[in-house]
């Protein structure tokens, strides 16, 4: 529960980070600013392939999203994203609170990268809790001004489906395990205050995240199995030192 919580945290923080900078800077176009910030923020490189957004209707989508892994780890990169669908109001982008009906994240294919001193997803999350001050509450770095810094978000339907988790562990040698990772989808994201902030939004997406996801992850076959290889892969080094020794 503790490893997959993680890997969701860093999706969800790196993810809502780059979409939130995106949607409120539209009028300078998504894919430019996404490209721009995004490695700003997570000290790693952020690429984007396709946007296809009509601000009349407020739908769209955005592919091929991929967030690379900061200096210092094996795999290339932490998250390849196949698709993110998003229904915004329209007429919420003149206002202070941006409402966003629908937020999908669809196929995601993330990868979980753990060496001594920490994970992939841990050092992204680091590295953009930094960019934007912890306490800041802002949506942007500094640079984006006041108008920026102002802007809320309500997020009415959040969900992500079809991922999957390639993790990786010095434990388990070359070859990563693949896990499935459980549906997630949460409602009225800050609905009650009126509107949240981008720091808000993480935590509150976060916290649902922990709540509702703690079932299935619990019961997931996968992590599991997981879990009894490394278990395994342990003991069998311990069993294997004590032979040396006992030689």
């Amino acid at each position: 529960m503790k490893t997959l919580f993680k890997i969701l945290a860093g999706l969800v923080v790196v993810l809502a980070i780059v979409l939130v900078v995106g949607v409120l800077n539209l009028d300078k176009g998504i894919k430019a600013v996404v490209e721009t910030m995004g490695p700003e923020l997570t000290k790693s490189n952020v690429t984007l392939s396709d946007v296809d957004l009509s601000l009349t209707s407020g739908e769209g989508s955005l592919r091929g999203l991929v967030v690379g892994n900061p200096a210092g780890f094996k795999t290339p990169n932490a998250f390849s994203l196949g698709e993110i669908s998003l229904a915004i109001e329209p007429k919420s982008l003149t206002t202070d609170v941006i409402v966003i009906n629908s937020l999908r994240i669809i196929a995601p294919e993330i990868t979980y990268e753990s060496l001594k001193g920490g994970s992939n997803l841990d050092q992204l999350q680091k590295n953009v809790e930094q960019a934007l001050g912890s306490s800041s509450g802002s949506a942007a770095p500094e640079e984006g001004g006041e108008e920026t810094a102002a802007k809320k978000l309500i997020i009415k339907d959040f969900q992500i489906t079809g991922g999957n988790i390639s993790y990786s562990n010095a434990l388990l040698g070359s070859k990563p395990i693949s896990l499935v990772l459980p549906a997630i989808k949460i409602t009225g994201i800050g609905e009650k205050s009126g509107g949240a902030t981008a720091t808000e939004v993480v935590n509150q997406i976060l916290t649902s995240i922990n709540k509702s996801a703690s079932s299935a992850v619990t019961n997931s076959g996968a992590l599991k199995d997981a879990g009894d290889q490394l278990k395994k892969q342990a003991e069998e080094k311990v069993g294997g030192l004590r032979g040396l020794l006992n030689r």
